[in-house]
């Protein structure tokens, strides 16, 4: 089969793995298998990089515990291993030598891999020196042709595709966009392509554009590989620029606006890949990881759900609201009233739904950010009666935020009551339930203790909090094995150290308390810690 969209579309779904040089592979990431679906290695070609120094076999001696440098032919045996390679150089006049085409073949062989990655660049010029730290190119025809037979050369001797990565872009070079190049390089050798984000956003940022501008331009139907890594945006007194960081950085949250719309739109997407080089510390290199597989986009896409079409409003609904919306844009500005909040509100909600979109995206982000910010806050006082109201209405802890934030009262009562009639109000709501007061009554209790923490005390309650905590890690929650058929004694201890004798064989502490409300993922509004200390 000749490679383009048919061959791309037959290939396995290689699903979410780790993009990494041979220094940072880790034993955590290697037992990591029902989290790192794959690892993408790079293949340093020795040739042109020549022996290790001294200094580097004196830092591969001193690397932290759990390091092992493993090159791809380490790791066929045991994990799936795309091939990520660093020398064949299209876009430069000088075409691959066999030599080197010849060790990338055999990788290939080696690891089974459906296409090879590399970034599109000058990586190496036979009157210069560049190699190990590609360039960028000339965006140009000129580049496009050379590049166009370079590849045909490649396809004809490696026998897989090459899978052309958007390169960082953080200055504009040659009069052609990049979308358009890429476009017509893939079409006219049948390559594939893989869309770094941090590439893409640094090249939006070096032209003056949105993160996702453009995006029609890109041949779709192409796009094999999503990349994404850690960075940051640095702003300077010449403007700012995306600094393509990896490592132990975060991801910036635009990355994963622009993941979605390209998950979204990429009909062949095979692998998405968490590029990590250099990062030392693998805990959150896999929490880096987890993030990106539960962000709804992902998780749609690993699961092969189909993209849920729209919802059109009914036509008669629709009709009605189109009439006022542009009646009402109409009288706006045709008006003798000049436009502001009073004639705004003249126009309808209608026209109000249309107006400052953005602006309107900004003030939510702000609400969410605030919700999210005060309902952390609040829940700290009764986590698990927080946790249990969630149960019980089913709802997300935004949700949740959304019910008991707005009915805080005001600055004349104190932060204690507030929160304690709050959730009081909220626990009623529901007079079948009987778990909830008493986990309240429980919680408010602990509270007290708090005020006093030196001092020991006892209370009874009429439920299981042990076998809550459980629950609410596990999903079993139900009534019937959190309440008590007779009262249980909670001690504390002193210094909110408590302990329990709902089991009669013995009494345990009940140590495993601290159940937060999920922490923001690094995408959503509302991690900032303000000058309170909250």
């Amino acid at each position: 089969m000749p490679f383009g969209p048919d061959y791309f579309a037959s290939l396995p779904r290689y699903g979410l793995g780790l993009g990494v040089n041979p220094s940072d592979l880790h034993q955590t990431y290697l037992e990591a298998t029902t989290a790192v679906d794959f690892f993408e290695v790079t293949a340093p070609a020795v040739r042109h990089q020549g022996p290790a120094n001294y200094r580097e076999i004196q830092r591969r001696r001193s690397t932290p515990a759990g390091f092992r440098h493993l090159r791809i032919p380490d790791l066929v045996g045991d994990h799936r291993v795309l091939v990520h390679s660093t020398d064949l150089n299209p876009v430069y006049p000088h075409a691959v030598t066999p030599a080197d085409l010849a060790d990338l073949r055999h990788l290939v062989e080696l690891s089974n891999a459906p296409w090879v990655t590399e970034d599109l660049g000058v990586w190496l010029m036979s009157e210069r020196h560049v190699y190990p730290y590609f360039m960028p190119f000339p965006v140009t025809e000129a580049t496009l042709t050379v590049a166009i037979d370079n590849i045909r050369h490649i396809h004809k001797h490696l026998h897989v595709p090459f899978n052309a990565e958007f390169p960082p872009m953080p200055m504009v070079t040659g009069g052609m966009h990049a979308f358009d190049f890429f476009r017509t390089l893939v079409t006219e050798t049948g390559a594939g392509m893989c869309l770094d984000i941090g590439h893409v956003l640094s090249y939006q940022i070096a032209r003056g554009a949105s993160p996702t501008s453009d995006f029609h331009r890109l041949p779709w139907e192409h796009i094999t590989e999503i990349h994404i890594a850690g960075g940051g945006i640095d702003l300077h007194s010449h403007g700012y620029q995306y600094d393509d960081s990896h490592g132990d950085a975060p991801i910036v949250s635009v990355c994963f606006d622009m993941l979605d719309e390209i998950i979204r739109y990429a009909p062949h997407l095979q692998a998405i890949t968490l590029e990590i080089f250099g990062a030392r510390n693998p805990r959150k290199a896999l929490q880096s990881l987890r993030t990106v597989r539960e962000r709804a986009s992902v998780a749609a896409w690993l699961d092969k759900t189909p993209q849920p079409e729209p919802v059109l409003p009914a036509l008669e609904e629709a009709k009605q609201h189109t009439r006022a919306a542009v009646t009402g844009l109409h009288d706006l500005i045709h008006g003798a009233t000049p436009v502001n909040g009073q004639a705004l509100a003249a126009a309808g909600a209608p026209l109000l739904d249309t107006f400052a979109t953005q602006e309107q995206q900004r003030w939510e982000y702000e609400r969410t950010q605030r919700l999210r910010l005060h309902g952390t806050n609040v829940s700290s006082y009764y986590p698990l009666t927080s946790r249990w109201l969630m149960h019980r209405e089913n709802v997300d802890e935004m949700h949740f935020f959304e019910r008991l934030v707005p009915g805080l009262a005001g600055a004349d009562t104190t932060m204690w009551d507030k929160v304690k009639t709050s959730f009081h109000k909220l626990i009623t709501q529901d007079p079948s339930d009987q778990v909830g007061p008493e986990l309240l009554r429980a919680e408010q209790w602990m509270n007290e203790c708090a005020q006093q923490p030196a001092t020991p005390s006892s209370a009874q309650f009429g439920i299981r909090i042990q076998r809550v905590i459980e629950g609410l890690r596990t999903g079993c929650l139900a009534p019937r094995r959190l309440l008590a058929p007779s009262p249980v004694t909670v001690r504390h201890l002193g210094e909110c150290r408590f302990e329990t004798d709902e089991d009669p064989s013995t009494t345990s502490p009940l140590n495993a308390l601290e159940l937060p409300l999920a922490a923001p993922a690094p995408t959503e509004p509302g991690r900032a810690a303000c000058c309170t200390g909250q």
